[in-house]
C-alpha cells in the first residue's frame, strides 16, 4: 500500500493530536521523560519528514544519473523550557501552525515525494526471522513479536537514552536496515522491538545499554504510570505490574532516584516461608543482629559489622527453593539476559520491631571500599546495581514501617492524586510525637530525625505481598547517590521484609577471572552493546 503526502502528514497530526491529548489530560505541568511531543519545537516532525522526502529525492536523483548525498537521518529534539502565558498561547495555536505548514507541504510536495511505505518495504520488514520465545521460557515476554494491524511502514521514531534519561531524539529511517543499525531498542514495556512494523510512527523508544557492565533500565515515562511486565508472573500467578513513583532527570546532583512499585510480586506462601526460614534452626544464617557497612560475608568475618544505627535484626537465605525462585523473578523484571548466582546476594530477610529502624543509607558500596575488587562500575567494575525490597509484612497505616528517600520530597496531588492517597496523609506533629513516645524512642534521637523525615519526604509504606524496585546505578554506570534510603522506625507492630539485591557484572570475591575487570566475565547475552533487534 501506497502511503500519500496527505496519509503520512495526517500521520503526524494524528501523532501530535494523541500527543496533545495526553499532555493536557495528565495532572502533570512539567514534560516527562517518556513520551509527549508537546515537549518538542513544533518543527520537530516536520524535519523527519523533510529528511524523508530528501531520502526519497535522493533515491530519484541516483536514478537519474546524479550524484547522491546520503541524507541524515537524526533531528535533535529540543524540549520546552517551563511555562508561561505567552508559550501557553503558543502551545494552544500549535494545531493551527501545524496545520498551516502541512496544508503548504501538502501542495508544495504533491503525493509523489513522500511514499515513505509501500507494500515492497513492508514485505521485505516481514521476511527476517523473528524471535518467538515460548511460554514459560526465559526470554518469555522480552521481544515483541505482533505487527501493528494495518498500519503503513513507519520512518520515524522519538529515541530516549536507556532509562529515558536526557533529551530525545526524533529519528527518520527509510528501511529495516537503517532501523537495526540503532542498536536494541526497547519499548515502554521493557521488551526488545525486533522490527519496525511493531510500533507506530512518532513512538517513543529507548536505547538499550551501550558498554559492558551497565544494564537495561526501566524507563520512568511519569509518576503513576502503571504498566504490565510481559511474561513475568508473581508467585500467586498474577501478571506484576510495574508502577513509576519518582521523576528521575540526567541531572545526577538533584535527581530523584529511580523507584517503581511492584505489584504482586509474591504469594503470601512465599512471603511467610521467608518469615518461618529466617528463624529456623535449619538455616546456619538465621535471625541475628543486623549487621552493616561491609562487603564480607558473614563466613568471611561480617557477621560482626554491627551499626549503632541499625537496630534491626537479619538472617539471610541464599539456598532454598523459594530463594531461588524468587531471585530468578527478579532478574526476569530486570530484564537480564539469564540468572547467574554471582550476580546476587543471599536475600537478606529483616525483622523491625517496635522502634527499630535503619538511618539513611545506600546500598552500593564505595568505589574505594578496598583494593582487592574494582567497585566502580563506570570503569569497569562491580556493584549493587538494583534493589528489590520485599514487603513481608503489613503495618498499620500511620504507624512507620515506610521506606524513606530523603532526598526526594513527598508526593503531592498534583502529581499523582491516585498514589498520593494510597500512601497515606501524615500524621500531624502531635500525633508523630506520641507515636515517637510511645514506640520508646528518645527525643532527640536519629530514629526521631528519621520518623519525622519518613513523613515529611518521599516515602512508601509496606503492603505484603508487594515490593519496590529502586536503582543503585545510574543508566552509564556511575553510582547513583540520590538512592540513598531509609526504613523508618516501626511505631506500631512488627514489620518484615527482606533485600534482594542485583549486581550489574559478579559479586565481590565472586568472580571467576580478575577481579579487577568483573564486567569482561559476563556472558555475551548480559553483555552491552547488543545488535538491533535481538
Amino acid at each position: 500500500m501506497v502511503a500519500s503526502s496527505r496519509e503520512r502528514l495526517g500521520i503526524i497530526l494524528q501523532n501530535y493530536q494523541n500527543h496533545h491529548h495526553h499532555q493536557t489530560t495528565t495532572s502533570s505541568t512539567k514534560p516527562t521523560e517518556g513520551g509527549s511531543l508537546i515537549s518538542l519545537q513544533v518543527d520537530t516532525q516536520l524535519k523527519s519528514l523533510a529528511n524523508i522526502m530528501a531520502a526519497k529525492r535522493g533515491k530519484k536523483g541516483k536514478a537519474n544519473g546524479e550524484k547522491q548525498e546520503k541524507p541524515s537521518i537524526t533531528v535533535k529534539a529540543v524540549p520546552v523550557k517551563g511555562k508561561s502565558a505567552s508559550s501557553s498561547f503558543f502551545l494552544s495555536s500549535l494545531p493551527g501552525i501545524i496545520l498551516a505548514v502541512a496544508a503548504a507541504l501538502w501542495y508544495r510536495v504533491g503525493d509523489s515525494g513522500i511514499n515513505s511505505g509501500n507494500a515492497s518495504s513492508q514485505s521485505s520488514y516481514s521476511s527476517r526471522k523473528l524471535t518467538s520465545p515460548k511460554f514459560g521460557s526465559w526470554t518469555h515476554g522480552y521481544y515483541t513479536t505482533k505487527s501493528v494491524p494495518g498500519a503503513t511502514p513507519p520512518t520515524h521514531v522519538l529515541l530516549y537514552p536507556n532509562g529515558g534519561f536526557g533529551e530525545p531524539e526524533m529519528i527518520a529511517f527509510s528501511s529495516e536496515e537503517e532501523f537495526l543499525s540503532l542498536g536494541r531498542l526497547y519499548n515502554d514495556l521493557g521488551q526488545i522491538v525486533q522490527s519496525p512494523l511493531h510500533f507506530l510512527n512518532g513512538t517513543a523508544l529507548y536505547r538499550g545499554p551501550e558498554k559492558p557492565g551497565t544494564h537495561f533500565q526501566w524507563p520512568a515515562v511519569r509518576v503513576g504510570y502503571k504498566r504490565p511486565v510481559p511474561g513475568v508472573y508473581g508467585g500467586n500467578g498474577k501478571q506484576i505490574e510495574l508502577e513509576t513513583l519518582t521523576e528521575p532527570s540526567p541531572h545526577a546532583s538533584t535527581s530523584d532516584p529511580r523507584v517503581f512499585y511492584i505489584h504482586n510480586f509474591l504469594s503470601p506462601e512465599e512471603a511467610d516461608e521467608f518469615v518461618r526460614y529466617s528463624t529456623a534452626d535449619e538455616n546456619p544464617y538465621k535471625m541475628a543482629p543486623s549487621t552493616g557497612g561491609t562487603h564480607k560475608a558473614w563466613n568471611q568475618g561480617g557477621a560482626s559489622a554491627r551499626l549503632d544505627t541499625r537496630t534491626s535484626e537479619n538472617a539471610f537465605d541464599i539456598s532454598t527453593q523459594n530463594s531461588r525462585n524468587v531471585k530468578k523473578r527478579a532478574f526476569r523484571l530486570l530484564r537480564m539476559g539469564g540468572y547467574m548466582e554471582n550476580l546476587a546476594d543471599g536475600i537478606q530477610v529483616l525483622r523491625y520491631q517496635l522502634g527499630q529502624a535503619y538511618v539513611a543509607h545506600h546500598d552500593y558500596f564505595p568505589v574505594h571500599q578496598s583494593e582487592d575488587h574494582q567497585w566502580n562500575p563506570a570503569l569497569g567494575g562491580s556493584n549493587r546495581f538494583a534493589t528489590v525490597f520485599l514487603y513481608l509484612s503489613d503495618v498499620e497505616q500511620g504507624y512507620g514501617g515506610q521506606t524513606v528517600f530523603p532526598n526526594s520530597d513527598r508526593l503531592t496531588i498534583d502529581k499523582s492524586e491516585e498514589l498520593v492517597k494510597r500512601l497515606g496523609e501524615a500524621p500531624s506533629l502531635e500525633e508523630q510525637k506520641e507515636f515517637i513516645k510511645d514506640a520508646g524512642l528518645r527525643e532527640g534521637s536519629w530514629e526521631e530525625q528519621l520518623t519525622k523525615s519518613c513523613y515529611a519526604k518521599f516515602a512508601v509504606p509496606p503492603r505484603r505481598g508487594d515490593a519496590i524496585l529502586f536503582y543503585s546505578q545510574r543508566p552509564d554506570g556511575h553510582l547513583d547517590i540520590n538512592s540513598l534510603h531509609g526504613a523508618c522506625p516501626v511505631l506500631k507492630g512488627t514489620k518484615w521484609g527482606a533485600n534482594l539485591w542485583v549486581w550489574n557484572a559478579c559479586r565481590y570475591s565472586q568472580c571467576k577471572g580478575d577481579p579487577l575487570h568483573p564486567a569482561e566475565e559476563l556472558p555475551d547475552t548480559m553483555k552491552a552493546p547488543f545488535r538491533g533487534g535481538v
